[in-house]
């Protein structure tokens, strides 16, 4: 509409011109060197407006000629990088999608036409990835090291590929070059911390951890319970070479988690060796408090070897109120019970026990013992046949036969370190591996011997467990030397 608008306009402009000039016809002269000519006015403005049109023309010309090698080579330069960056697309998109051999062909394409050797390094070392071809890959990530734009990529790419083949040095050594020079690369902090876990260098890893603290890789929590683990791995290795080491270690492990079991045991036993029995109970009182766990029960009634079995059982009910609704410390209050022969008490416990879930071994093991210490010996063997065929508690199984807490292998402390580290959780090694199922019912033996006699003070010896009470041997004091009836030989067959 405006263009329609504007040639009206036009055609109007030059009619009015045309009888202008019509009614004014005029004459218009010219004279250079000598020569004189004399024109109708509109016949010159003509030829004026002509010849200003051929020299414009002209010019034009001699205008692209003079510029049409650079626009020939301008236009060929863009074509090429059009071409180019078609064939870098190409090669994404066949590398994203698998197809190796493509994204080799496109990306040698892409470096033939680009000018960017870092791009089409790059490209050319993810093409080959892609086509399983790991030794190309690599000296292509070589090659990105020399250019310092592209040096950080370079080192994750050859850390990729070290973890692969399950080189954790060589992963570790481009980590910890990636890291040094990219502070905000959290792929370069997961990378050395791993590959330092991998090989069980802990004290190093408490060292990449504590400069990812520095840069806020981790939140605050998590970043915690892995350095608990950590230096709990690290307090362990050291326990034999360096005991003062693996001790400030394990304290400190205790400081950042104190719910970790392991590392309270840890400490409380060293701490104790140290003859630091206060401290020692301290951390296994804080423990229990933010996590009760079996362990802690019994490395805090062992801490004092020299105490009275009566002496152990009072500092258990201390540690019981500590965290009196926790379901831990019911089952220790209604062990604490059986041992000192409260039949009342400790059916009050476990009775409610049995009606919130499926009973697991142990509590049907302890129902056993409560029937056996009322007389109702049909009972006590019906509840320990329940025992022999009901699940084993997780945490039952964390103290090996000769008592050692928590005996986990290199690679339980290396996968202990991201799954209580990020979630929160204990794994138990034993119990995945099914080892220790002969003890997860430790009173089996209760049933084949014959009832002691109380004893004064309402304690009757030998009947503790075997988690929270070492094993007695047959010669420790304490043990009766009853010899069983026939009925009760009769029972135990």
């Amino acid at each position: 509409m405006i263009r329609l608008i504007l040639a009206v306009t036009a055609a109007i402009l030059a009619a009015a011109a045309g009888a202008f000039f019509a009614q004014n016809p005029g004459t218009a002269s010219f004279e250079f060197l000598g020569w004189r000519a004399e024109l109708p006015f509109v016949l010159a403005a003509g030829g004026l407006i002509l010849f200003a049109f051929l020299f414009l023309v002209l010019w034009w010309g001699i205008y692209l000629a003079w510029t049409s090698p650079d626009k020939m080579k301008a236009y060929l330069s863009r074509r090429r990088r059009e071409q180019g960056y078609d064939a870098l697309e190409k090669a994404l998109i066949a590398s994203a999608a698998g197809d190796g051999e493509a994204a080799v062909r496109q990306a040698a394409r892409a470096d033939a036409l680009l000018e960017r050797p870092a791009l089409s390094r790059l490209l050319a070392a993810r093409a080959a990835e892609a086509a399983g071809n790991l030794e190309g890959a690599e000296a292509h990530y070589e090659a990105l090291l020399e250019d310092k734009r592209t040096q950080v990529v370079a080192h994750r790419g050859l850390a990729q590929l070290a973890h692969e083949r399950g080189d954790q040095q060589t992963t570790e050594e481009h980590a910890r070059d990636a890291f040094a020079k990219a502070k905000g690369a959290r792929w370069a902090f997961e990378a050395l911390l791993d590959s330092q876990i991998a090989q069980g260098r802990w004290e190093a890893a408490l060292d990449t951890l504590n400069e990812g603290e520095r840069r806020k890789q981790l939140p605050l929590d998590q970043l915690q319970r892995r350095r608990a683990v950590i230096m709990t791995a690290a307090a362990m290795s050291l326990e034999e070479e360096q005991p003062d080491r693996a001790r400030d270690l394990a304290e400190a492990a205790t400081r950042a988690a104190p719910g970790f079991a392991p590392a309270a045991t840890l400490a409380s036993r060293l701490l104790a060796q140290s003859r630091r029995h206060k401290k020692a109970s301290d951390v296994l009182e804080a423990a229990w408090q933010a996590a009760p766990h079996p362990v802690l029960a019994r490395s805090y009634k062992d801490l004092r070897k020299s105490d009275t079995p009566s002496k152990r059982l009072e500092r258990l009910k201390a540690l019981v109120e500590l965290a009196p609704e926790h379901r831990e410390s019911r089952l220790l209050k209604a062990q604490i019970a059986l041992d000192e022969g409260e039949s009342t008490t400790a059916e009050r416990i476990l009775i409610p026990l049995l009606e919130e879930t499926t009973p697991s071994a142990r509590v049907c093991a302890m129902v056993a013992r409560l029937y056996r210490l009322q007389d109702r010996d049909e009972d006590a063997r019906r509840w320990m046949t329940r025992a022999a065929n009901a699940s084993v508690e997780a945490d039952w199984t964390d103290m090996d036969e000769e008592g050692r807490p928590f005996p986990y292998t290199s690679d339980d402390w290396k996968r202990m370190v991201y799954v209580y580290g990020d979630e929160a959780r204990l794994i138990h090694p034993r119990h995945e591996r099914y080892e220790g199922a002969a003890d997860a019912v430790p009173e089996t033996a209760l049933l084949e011997a014959p009832r002691p006699k109380p004893v004064t003070g309402g304690v009757t010896p030998g009947t503790g467990t075997a988690f929270y009470d070492a094993p007695r041997q047959p010669d420790d004091p304490g043990v009766g030397d009853e010899t069983p009836s026939g009925d009760d030989e009769g029972r135990a067959a």
